[in-house]
């Protein structure tokens, strides 16, 4: 038993004097590290598209080493306060690695071969691209959305190099849907900034949507006069009944503000002929204010009765002509 315990002792120790002998030499790694620009004047932005990430060659203790790799603390840094506009290939080297606490480790310039970079800078500009809503809603049953959803920005600030900002058409929203919404309210959505190009900065990453819910209801008017319209003789032809009664549901709000005047029931004379009957129903016109979509926030009109007749009548001479036989 006690020659084991001794046999483990020694190894333990000649692991930790291996330990100990292997982290005072230096040893070199090879990592991608990112990429960032510092100091670009406030006038000029990058217009190409360089690497997000570079593989560089480090030297220094292994311990160090596996800590700088595994916080990701290491990055090359290129300092661009003497840009001008054009193109340009910029050489990487020890100048330009950044390792904040650790700094026994040092970049390897390559043996063979240098690190550049190409780099075009333009003129930094700022436009208003539209926003595209794609985003799906739908309200749970018994409600309504009562008008097309409402971006609270229709546009938004972008900022970036000229040539780079010319080729964006708009910036869409995700593409999320929403069900069974009962209430009216604003929803905050993701921009798909991630598909604009490089170094350019958008002014919100979110866009806010309006939608307007209302819960369904049902209005009766009644007493509503349907007019016979058109060129036809008053006093021999008119209809029955003269007046109706209107149903419209719709969202609740919207029902509420319709009054009797806003309805408006009419036929045409000559389509009793054209289409060889003799009850029609009636057209129905529904005067709203421009700022509700009749579409979408009426969801049924019903007339009563749903066919109105056209009625005849005959006046004292036709009789006698109808007694002579002319």
């Amino acid at each position: 038993m006690g020659n084991i315990i001794l046999k483990i002792t020694a190894l333990v120790c000649a692991m930790a004097l291996w330990f100990y002998v292997i982290s005072l030499k230096d040893f070199q790694l090879t990592m991608e590290v990112p990429l960032t620009f510092v100091k670009l004047p406030e006038a000029l932005a990058i217009a190409s598209k360089p690497p997000s990430t570079v593989s560089v060659t480090v030297e220094g203790k292994p311990l160090d080493l596996i800590r700088l790799q595994s916080q990701k603390q290491a990055a090359m840094v290129v300092d661009m306060h003497l840009a001008e506009l054009g193109s340009k290939r910029i050489h990487l080297d020890s100048k330009n690695f950044v390792a904040p606490n650790f700094s026994s480790v040092h970049y390897v310039e390559p043996d063979n071969q240098y690190l550049f970079i190409d780099v075009a800078v333009d003129t930094r500009i700022e436009r208003s691209i539209p926003i595209k809503n794609n985003i799906a809603f739908n309200a749970a049953p018994g409600y309504v959305i009562v008008q097309p959803p409402k971006l609270m920005q229709e546009d938004l600030i972008v900022s970036g190099a000229r040539n780079a900002l010319t080729r964006i058409i708009d910036i869409p929203t995700d593409s999320i849907f929403k069900d069974s919404i009962k209430v009216s309210q604003t929803f905050s959505v993701p921009l798909m900034i991630k598909q604009l190009p490089s170094f350019v900065t958008p002014s919100d990453s979110v866009a806010k949507i309006f939608v307007d819910v209302q819960k369904i209801k049902s209005k009766e008017f009644r007493n509503i006069p349907i007019h016979l319209i058109g060129f036809y003789d008053r006093a021999l032809n008119t209809l029955s009944p003269q007046q109706a009664t209107v149903e419209i549901t719709g969202g609740d709000k919207v029902v509420e503000t319709i009054d009797a005047n806003d309805i408006e029931l009419f036929i045409e004379y000559n389509r009793f002929a054209i289409e060889d009957a003799d009850s029609l129903a009636p057209t129905i016109k529904l005067n709203l204010p421009p700022d509700v979509d009749r579409n979408m926030s009426v969801k049924a009109i019903l007339v009563k009765p749903d066919k109105i007749k056209l009625i005849k009548t005959h006046t004292g001479d036709e009789d006698k002509d109808e007694e002579y036989g002319i």
